[in-house]
């Protein structure tokens, strides 16, 4: 039986989460395909963009497809480039916390690496190994020890909870003198995306840009050390600014940004196009005009070059953020 997301999801207004002002402004709405339920994003006036009316965290797991995590880029070489990031240490301090750890894939890489590394989630995402220490449930409330871990790694989670200060005052808590606080968030920021439409509303409830990390960490006790706009980790591509040029050159524009999305590139839902690279392309072949597959192509193209820009001028759309506790 087909889900009522309308009776299911329930939201709620909210003030920033950052400042705590009550005052934003409309940047866009948009259509979920998981849920078919219209989001709204709004700017804080000091910078952060989220979703709002905000979906109650007790609703939180419906946001989410069944087959959320089971194509995600689980690969050595991106558990090298994280590895990279994390500081060298002596064999007895290497104390890793992995926040939102998901199925427990990094964790277990980093254990053989020589870490002694556990992880949280609100989820149980299907961890297949059972000497995988994570802890389930609602991390900000864990009773964990605090100034315990020499490193805590968060990767691409804090765009997905409903508090991330309860997050990042929790981190600042458990992290030892001089810690190291390692995570990647959207950078709302970077040229295009606050127009492209193509974050993954309402999943990223929350989109930081590199002044409002800092914000947050000064806050908690922590100082940034660098961020990187290199991709390595994650990365992103600001798509559908074609449509979106359009409709507002001939002065239509639309405020549910849903029909400025590049429809190619949506078509793949959560898949992944290495994988599913035959079948998406048939997909795309069989229930799009010629007239959209080529707006589509122009606008890839235009979304991979603004994107690489982006790094350029480092201002990417993805931000790697190592940051430390003060002293």
């Amino acid at each position: 039986m087909a889900k009522n997301f309308s009776e299911l999801i329930k939201s709620e207004y909210t003030d920033c989460d950052l400042c705590g002002s009550t005052s934003h402004e409309l940047i866009y709405s948009k259509v979920d395909h998981v849920t078919g339920l219209e989001f709204h994003v709004v700017k804080c006036e000091c910078g952060m963009v989220f979703v709002n009316p905000m979906p109650f965290e007790e609703c939180a797991r419906l946001l989410y497809p069944s087959d959320y995590l089971n194509e995600k880029p689980y690969l050595g070489s991106l558990f090298k480039n994280m590895l990279r990031l994390l500081p060298r240490l002596p064999e007895g301090d290497r104390r890793l916390l992995d926040v939102g750890c998901g199925t427990g894939h990094f964790i277990r890489y980093a254990a053989k690496a020589g870490w002694d590394a556990e992880g949280v989630d609100f989820e149980d995402w299907g961890s297949t190994e059972g000497d995988t220490k994570i802890r389930l449930g609602n991390f900000p409330s864990m009773d964990i020890p605090e100034q315990y871990y020499s490193v805590i790694t968060s990767w691409a989670v804090l765009e997905h909870v409903r508090r991330p200060s309860l997050f990042f005052e929790k981190i600042g808590k458990l992290l030892h003198k001089n810690g190291t606080f390692i995570f990647t968030v959207p950078n709302v920021e970077a040229p295009g995306m606050r127009l492209s439409c193509d974050e993954d509303v309402p999943r990223h409830l929350w989109l930081f840009t590199p002044s409002t990390v800092k914000a947050y960490l000064c806050k908690y006790g922590m100082e940034l050390e660098t961020i990187f706009h290199n991709g390595k980790i994650y990365r992103s591509y600001p798509f559908g600014l074609v449509r979106y040029g359009w409709h507002v050159s001939i002065k239509r524009a639309d405020p549910i940004c849903s029909v400025y999305q590049n429809k190619s590139v949506a078509l793949l839902r959560n898949r992944s196009m290495t994988v599913h690279f035959g079948n998406w392309i048939q997909e795309v072949m069989s229930s799009l005009s010629l007239w959209d597959i080529a707006v589509d192509g122009v606008d890839l193209a235009v979304g991979i070059m603004l994107a690489n820009v982006s790094k350029l001028i480092r201002n990417y759309g993805v931000i790697t953020v190592v940051a430390r506790k003060k002293s």
